[in-house]
């Protein structure tokens, strides 16, 4: 009985001392997409050219369909997109997608 009790104190007290060593976790990225609010690139001076789609501008799908929209800013031009999936996409081919824009409006 009593080795039982020592094993089970010990394995409790290790594992507390495993539990404190835990790290907090890391603060997101800022260039990481935001949903709504704020502005992701945003500049705090000068307001964004709003975007005046209603789908998003990679993937062409009804903003809102797959949870909040991703807000992301690119040069002064607002950009909505379905997903934050598609912030690679739009990241890699900026200039495509805000001509598809230019072009829409």
């Amino acid at each position: 009985m009593k080795a039982t009790s020592a094993i089970l104190i010990t394995t409790l007290a290790a594992a507390v001392f495993i539990g404190c060593d835990k790290k907090e976790p890391a603060a997101p990225k800022a260039d990481a997409p935001k949903t709504e609010a704020p502005k992701a690139g945003a500049d705090v001076k000068t307001a964004a050219k709003p975007y005046t789609l209603d789908v998003c501008i990679v993937t062409g799908e009804k903003l809102g369909s797959m949870g909040a929209p991703v807000v992301y800013v690119h040069e002064g031009q607002e950009v909505k997109l379905c997903c934050k999936s598609c912030l690679p996409d739009f990241k890699k081919e900026p200039a495509k997608f805000v001509a598809k824009l230019a072009a829409k409006k």
